[in-house]
């Protein structure tokens, strides 16, 4: 209605006045929909850097030795966490112990990275205990998978931290190591600028389950943690995301149990694309669904892009993967491949990806 007649004010009606505000509030409150929070990271190693050990779940000390031993050959300092010389029942250390010595690895500027000595279980009763606005203005890479996935899944959604799903110190420091995933953990970890194609091992592939592309940041990791944060403060959100699944030693309806989790709690209806990864040791008994068979029947309830077979996981080869990185995957019956289209490292000015 118009607020002027003639040479006189006329004062707005009350539910003109609601409106306008209302209006305001939508135009220049409303957070963006559109927008997608920036993840940091660390800075690429280079020989001089400072790469610390921590057990933040089971205790792993016969592998501290032999993985300082590797990494100061290759020019690296270490730093090890006081905890993960401890044993507290199954853990490394108390919850308390633990989740104080990763907040202080973050906290420290000598600090360049952070390995994981063993996975095993615990990592999930640190969440609730650590610092994730500090850590989110202290960006490094967390390396490590399996029980690690619970931290790198909190701090993705926590912290906006980027970090490394790849091999533990206990595997680097096994006999034999593969060199496959060795150099595909250094070869992360020195890039500045990523490849956009990873390197595959021999006689390995992506196999197509559904086509399509899709784009996203690559979010993921082992099925029974992701499975079990469900429900919680640290529970993995799939928006605008690509998602990667790896397991070990569960059978097949176990398999299928968590998947179903994941399928009724929303998880695969959000995101945009999956890739499974390695399923070892992950039986069935006679007449039972197979492993395969189950993988497929969530990639036909999801219909989104998915692929099989992405060497990561339990295995002996364990590719290297940048949590938190813009990936564009392509599903076809004649090539399906991975490829990445943001950087994990970035000068100390721009933290951003």
């Amino acid at each position: 209605m118009p607020l002027l007649k003639g040479d006189s004010f006329m004062a707005p009606s009350y539910k003109t006045l609601c409106l306008c505000l209302s209006l305001f509030f939508l135009l220049f409150s409303a957070p963006d929909a559109t927008a997608s929070p920036g993840y940091t990271a660390g800075i690429s190693l280079s020989p001089g850097n400072t790469i610390a050990l921590i057990a933040p779940a089971s205790p792993s000390p016969e592998s501290i030795a032999p993985t300082v031993k590797k990494l100061e050959s290759l020019g690296f300092h270490t730093k090890i966490a006081s905890s993960a010389y401890k044993r507290f029942g199954y853990l490394s250390g108390s919850d308390a112990e633990r989740a104080a010595d990763l907040n202080a690895l973050f906290a420290d500027p000598s600090v360049n990275a952070i390995l994981c000595l063993d996975g095993g279980y615990g990592s999930g009763r640190l969440l609730d205990k650590l610092d994730y606005p500090m850590i989110a203005t202290h960006a490094k890479p967390l390396i490590g998978f399996s029980d690690i996935t619970a931290l790198q899944i909190a701090l993705y959604e926590k912290s906006h931290l980027a970090s490394v799903h790849g091999p533990l110190g206990v595997t680097l420091a096994s006999k034999p190591v593969s060199s496959y995933s060795w150099q595909s953990l250094l070869r992360l970890l020195r890039e500045k600028k990523l490849s956009p194609h990873p390197d595959f091992p021999p006689h390995t592939r992506l196999i197509p389950l559904i086509s399509g592309t899709a784009e996203g940041r690559l979010i993921g990791g082992n099925l029974s943690i992701i499975a079990s944060l469900v429900g919680t403060p640290y529970a993995l959100q799939g928006k605008d995301a690509i998602l990667f699944l790896e397991d070990i030693n569960e059978p097949s309806y176990k398999i299928d149990r968590m998947l179903n989790q994941l399928w009724q709690s929303g998880l695969l209806r959000d995101v945009n694309g999956i890739i499974f990864g390695y399923f070892t040791n992950c039986s069935y008994d006679e007449g039972d669904f197979t492993t395969q068979e189950i993988l497929q029947h969530y990639a036909d309830l999801a219909k989104k892009p998915t692929a099989c077979g992405l060497p990561v996981g339990h295995d002996m080869n364990n590719m290297s993967l940048p949590v938190g990185t813009s990936v564009c995957l392509q599903v076809t019956n004649t090539a399906t491949s991975l490829s990445f289209t943001s950087p994990l490292f970035q000068s100390r000015e721009t933290k951003k990806i």
